[in-house]
């Protein structure tokens, strides 16, 4: 098979996806806050080719795990396929994405009647949440995990993670801390941590919060604070089983297998194991970064 002749790579979380196809729509590179995560032509982890058809797709295949709403994973010849449905594109699938189960390689198909019919329609082959689909699999092959987490890098790389679900405050967090010198807010929202490196690596990621801030750059994890609100601020050291399950409770896991799901918990207890936790219960003003300047040091 001809190599396409058109690419464009994508690195997140120290993974690289390489996005190949004949019509140069579909390489382009991602826009959006993915354009800080676009990467310079190399090796990929990932190979990925995209492709139009005009032939409706189906949901065909055992069906491993349905999101209830845009997206569905089912097994179909050996493969894993992603199946994505709009609710202006009718009953029919308007992406469909198969991967082998290593996710070393992947096709990504869209629906060209689909994209005609709605020019405004991003026709990006990656774009979310296949992106972040994917990286949740890779990772969970024994590299690590992707939480939910407002990531912030000091000035000698140490990266201190604010871990919450939808409203805890994160994006509360990094606003606090958005312009202190020498601080950079790796995500608001989402960032990855690898656990396959001599030290645990935080990666922020494109897919931000409501205070927007995302950047590529990474740095070794120095502690986890779990985000509560409170009436005061109070820090209070979280360590164990329960450091373990609050991480969990934040973590993304992946659908397919239960091996899968088993390296993903294993990553998570190994993170709690060897990093630093507390509960942190705090009020959204900047009395909690003098709090936090001094519990980091």
């Amino acid at each position: 098979m001809s190599r396409p002749p058109f690419d464009t790579f994508l690195s997140v979380g120290g993974i690289t996806l390489r996005v190949a196809s004949d019509d140069p729509r579909l390489a382009s590179p991602a826009g959006g806050s993915l354009a800080a995560f676009v990467a310079s032509h190399g090796p990929a982890d990932v190979d990925i080719r995209a492709s139009w058809s005009d032939t409706p797709f189906e949901d065909t295949g055992s069906m491993l795990f349905d999101s209830g709403a845009a997206w569905r994973l089912l097994e179909s010849d050996g493969e894993l396929l992603f199946t994505f449905h709009s609710s202006i594109g009718g009953p029919h699938p308007y992406k469909i994405a198969r991967f082998n189960r290593s996710f070393t390689a992947g096709h990504v198909e869209l629906y060209r009647p689909h994209f005609d019919q709605n020019p405004s329609a991003v026709a990006y082959p990656l774009q979310y949440p296949l992106d972040e689909l994917v990286m949740i699999h890779l990772l969970s092959q024994g590299k690590g995990v992707e939480v939910h987490g407002c990531g912030l890098r000091d000035n000698a790389g140490r990266v201190y993670l604010f871990a919450g679900q939808s409203g805890a405050g994160k994006s509360t967090m990094a606003r606090l801390w958005v312009d202190r010198p020498g601080v950079t807010l790796l995500s608001d929202e989402r960032v990855v941590l690898r656990t396959d490196r001599d030290r645990i690596t935080v990666y922020g990621t494109p897919w931000q919060g409501d205070a927007q801030l995302a950047s590529p750059l990474s740095g070794e994890l120095a502690a986890i604070f779990f985000l509560n609100r409170g009436a005061t601020n109070t820090v209070a050291p979280a360590g164990g089983l329960r450091a373990t399950a609050s991480l969990l409770a934040c973590s993304f896991l992946p659908f397919h297998t239960a091996q899968a799901v088993e390296n993903t918990m294993t990553a998570v207890e190994q993170v709690t194991r060897t990093t630093p936790s507390y509960d942190l219960w705090f009020v959204p003003d900047s009395a909690i970064v003098d709090v936090l300047t001094r519990q980091m040091g």
